[in-house]
């Protein structure tokens, strides 16, 4: 069984790359966020991005860096041609996932341009930064820039794929260059 982890900047794709390798797998997935979702239901929380960003670190600070990785596989079934694992943010995960699951762990980052990424969030309709400034500062964040070490580093993260995909283009070109990551993994 193969274990994909999926990390990438906001906006760049992570949910469609995912939905794709989900179309072409037999596999289960676990979204990282979804924990944290978890936890800030159980504390009656709001569930916008700076809270679940903020509940994050504040998860990592209290139980180790690897926590969000640790919950997400855990309690899987070992069934299936692969598990997915979506929203990496923190090195530590990847190390955690990487101990665990060895060569049969391969880390995919989906990127894409900053401003092809803010026009993609600002269409979505989700709790997102609908101002340029604003997503500037959540995708600084995002990525490490001033977070403390129990933070969000998707730049480190991304820095350490085994794949990565800019995803620049049509649903069309995301989905060939998916089809290829797929090809590569189950082939090594």
């Amino acid at each position: 069984m193969k274990v994909i982890g999926l990390t990438g900047t906001m906006g760049s794709g992570k949910e469609v790359v995912k939905d794709f390798i989900k179309q072409k797998l037999n596999c289960y997935y676990v979204t990282l966020s979804d924990i944290i979702k978890t936890e800030m239901e159980k504390k009656k929380g709001t569930l916008d991005r700076t809270t679940l960003q903020d509940m994050g670190n504040e998860m990592r600070k209290k139980y180790g860096n690897h926590i969000l990785a640790m919950f997400a596989v855990e309690y899987l079934g070992r069934d299936k041609e692969a598990i997915i694992v979506d929203g990496i943010r923190h090195t530590a995960e990847i190390d955690y996932l990487e101990k665990k699951f060895g060569d049969d762990f391969k880390l995919v980052a989906v990127d894409a341009p900053q401003e092809i990424r803010f026009q993609r969030i600002s269409s979505r309709g989700r709790d997102d930064p609908n101002a340029w400034g604003e997503f500037v500062k959540a995708d600084e964040r995002d990525q490490g820039i001033n977070e403390p070490e129990h933070g969000l580093h998707v730049r480190d993260c991304i820095g350490r794929a085994d794949v990565f995909i800019v995803n620049d283009g049509s649903l069309e070109d995301l989905r060939k260059k998916v089809d290829e990551v797929t090809q590569k993994i189950f082939a090594g």
